[in-house]
């Protein structure tokens, strides 16, 4: 045993007696009392102590418990550091695993479980593509974005909650007995989600949330609205049933419009029962998802005096159909285009006639307008001189052995002035015999006629000019004054411009600025389009439109309908016969029309009226220029253009909505006319029959396979019409789909 140990035994061992000893005083022991005696005896005498209290008598030393054993102690210090071994080692074997298992799950594993994860929680998350607001040059909206309310039910829901008599009784309250059929079949149907074409207001739709009807919820879907109607419905064209553009700008300028869905990626997970998203690489930028502003070069005030005047001129002369552009020379923007008939893009269309932009897409023989441009080519050629005089035969004049050209006055001898101011085609086939051939046909396609505006508009037809070598002597006669060609109203109008502008030419543009988000422009006609390309000389330009003042305002003028007060005109009638599509042309069927500039010493506007059929008459003097003179005179006093005189003309009231206010001191946009915008003004919705505007055959077909209906085509392109209007259709029926060539 140690020495350590012994000592302890001890220690124990006469600790034991002494306290027994002194156990045994206390508690009077007689045993004790000896040895307290000798102890006494040996110290000297001490006075006793006063008892404070007497203690408790104690229970003999036998009856107390042992005292405890002490632990034995590590004999060394080596021992202590086997035991520290021991510890440390397995502390550091369980960090070891620990780290191989790290290792295992971050490095060996990693991509193996990083994929478990992202299966379990990473989502994307998407921010929908929103298409881009169309806005006049006065930013006054044209088209716009909103999310309409749509009933979803599920069916099979409702079957188990057994709520079908109270979810129909619920929904024929808010829609009336006449749907009954339609509710019942859809709440027949063995499906867990069937969205209901019910329109809904807001009164509906709050009633539907306070109902909390199991299987019954609102959905909301984007919704593209026009909230001018049917004002300028040809330039805006409208979207299709999957949001893309398949009429005017809508389709024109579809990829500056749509933008396109934003996405991220993001951990999705639930955090006291709500779902919470942690985006990875931040939110999606709107930027992106947004489309872009187009603002056009329509003036929504000009556009809407075009609109009216030319209802006026279709109550009148109930034409085919008719067309109004108003341009300004010296930039070539369209000011206003208006086309009859006409629709409204917040609805579905009836007849694929009313989506056809007459202006742009329509081609007809010009006409007389087209003698401007001949005289234009003869003087700026140097072949005739202004005041030169040609012999107009009296009124016919046998131009080859089988065919005679006739005026509808008998004129003798007339300067060229006379000659535009009476429109005689016979003289105006003198002046062309100066140029030839080949030379009219280079002066009609500098005027770019024969070509395709670069208009941001579909379907733009390039009208047709045939190449001179195949001309007879009677077709090159009949270019000369507009006839044996054909080309669109806007082409003329540009033509005519080109004169209005001095001799430069513009290429008329129906957008002026493309927008991003930050409102800074993308694209902007002014400094990015096309520069203006002289076509004549000032000069000679200047002596055409002089001449062309006599149309209106001399004695024998064929336009004096189209005088403005306050104002001179210079401008050109036209009364062309229509062509027959089996040869020649109808003796009963016209084109009358009407081109203008005002004022003629420094236009402002060019205004074409171009009527097609009109029934009661048929000369552009009587069914054309009294349209040109009303809306010019509007125009003129709206932009505030001074008369002869210097006063300038108070502008009137003009209204761009129905429920708009009327404007009375001119048109301020940011104060004016905002009639209601998404959410507040009824479109009406279908489902079943898609709509076809704008899609290729072939994605024609594959949606009339979805619909179960069979599709019959006419022509090639792209859709553009369809017979049976979108919405409810019996399956197996057979609608016909126009298509026309972009």
């Amino acid at each position: 045993m140690s020495k350590v140990r012994r000592n302890i035994d001890l220690i124990a061992k006469h600790g034991r007696k002494l306290f027994s000893r002194r156990a045994d005083q206390l508690l009077g022991d007689p045993a004790g009392e000896a040895v307290t005696d000798e102890v006494q005896t040996a110290r000297p005498p001490i006075a006793p102590a006063r008892k404070k209290f007497k203690l408790p008598k104690l229970p003999p030393l036998a009856d107390l418990p042992p005292l405890p054993q002490l632990p034995e102690m590590a004999s060394d210090l080596r021992s202590v550091r086997r035991r520290s071994a021991l510890v440390g080692g397995v502390v550091i074997t369980g960090l070891l695993g620990m780290g191989w298992r790290a290792w295992g799950i971050a490095v060996e594993h990693h991509a193996e479980y990083a994929a478990q994860g992202n299966r379990q929680q990473l989502r994307t998350y998407t921010l929908e593509a929103s298409r881009g607001n169309i806005v006049d040059r006065n930013h006054l909206s044209m088209a716009v974005n909103d999310r309409l309310e749509r009933i979803v039910i599920n069916p099979r829901l409702i079957r188990a909650h057994d709520k079908q008599d109270e979810v129909m009784e619920f929904l024929l309250t808010m829609f009336g007995p006449e749907e009954a059929d339609y509710i019942a079949s859809e709440l027949e149907r063995d499906k867990a989600y069937r969205k209901l074409r019910l329109h809904l207001d807001d009164d509906k739709v709050a009633a539907i949330k306070a109902a909390t009807l199991p299987g019954v919820r609102l959905e909301q879907e984007p919704n593209r609205v026009y909230p001018r109607g049917s004002l300028a419905a040809h330039v805006l064209g409208r979207v299709n049933a999957q949001g893309q553009g398949n009429l005017g700008v809508e389709l024109g300028l579809d990829d500056d419009l749509a933008g396109r869905e934003a996405s991220s990626p993001a951990y999705y997970a639930a955090f006291g029962g709500v779902g919470t998203k942690l985006l990875v690489d931040g939110h999606p930028d709107h930027g992106i998802s947004r489309g872009h502003t187009v603002v056009l070069t329509i003036d929504s005030a000009i556009q809407a005096m075009a609109e009216e005047e030319i209802d006026t001129l279709v109550r009148n002369w109930h034409p085919v159909g008719a067309s109004v552009i108003v341009l300004d020379p010296q930039t070539g923007e369209i000011l206003a285009l208006a086309n009859r008939p006409t629709f409204d893009p917040n609805h579905p269309v009836a007849s694929a006639s009313q989506t056809v932009n007459l202006a742009v897409q329509h081609a007809y023989e010009p006409g007389s307008t087209l003698k401007a441009i001949t005289v234009a080519a003869a003087l700026e050629q140097g072949t005739i001189r202004p005041d030169q005089t040609f012999f107009c035969e009296e009124g016919r004049w046998q131009y080859t052995p089988k065919h005679a050209i006739r005026d509808t006055k008998r004129k003798g001898w007339l300067d060229v002035t006379e000659i535009l101011a009476v429109s005689s085609n016979i003289c105006t086939t003198k002046i062309y015999e100066t140029l030839g051939k080949e030379s009219l046909y280079r002066w009609i396609r500098r005027f770019h006629f024969g070509e395709r505006p670069d208009v941001q508009l579909p379907a733009v037809t390039p009208g047709l000019v045939a190449d001179w070598r195949k001309w007879s002597d009677i077709q090159a006669a009949n270019v000369s004054f507009g006839q044996g060609m054909s080309a669109s109203p806007l082409q003329v109008a540009a033509a005519f411009a080109a004169l209005a502008n001095g001799g430069v030419y513009r290429t008329p543009t129906i957008v002026a600025q493309v927008l991003d988000q930050g409102g800074e422009p993308l694209w902007d006609h002014r400094r990015d389009g096309p520069e203006g390309e002289r076509i004549v000389r000032k000069a000679t330009a200047d002596t055409v439109v002089e001449m062309l003042k006599a149309v209106v305002h001399s004695k024998d003028g064929t336009g004096k309908n189209a005088k403005i007060d306050g104002y001179e005109v210079a401008g050109k009638t036209s009364t062309a016969q229509k062509a027959n599509p089996k040869g020649g042309y109808f003796e009963d069927q016209y084109y009358a029309s009407f081109v203008g500039a005002v004022p003629a010493d420094d236009p402002k506007l060019v205004i074409l009226i171009s009527v097609d059929n009109p029934e009661g008459g048929h000369y552009g003097n009587e069914v054309a220029a009294p349209t040109f003179s009303r809306l010019g005179a509007r125009a003129l006093a709206y932009l505030g253009v001074p008369r002869k005189d210097g006063r300038v003309p108070a502008p009137e009231v003009i209204a761009l909505a129905e429920d708009a206010p009327e404007l009375v001191d001119g048109f301020i946009p940011d104060l004016d006319v905002q009639p209601p915008l998404p959410g507040h003004r009824k479109v009406e919705f279908t489902t079943g029959l898609p709509d076809f505007t704008g899609l290729t055959l072939t994605q024609a077909l594959a949606e009339a396979e979805k619909a179960h209906v069979e599709l019959r085509a006419t022509g090639t392109g792209l859709a553009v019409g369809q017979d049976v209007p979108p919405g409810p259709v019996q399956a197996g029926a057979t609608v016909t789909v126009h298509f026309q060539p972009l």
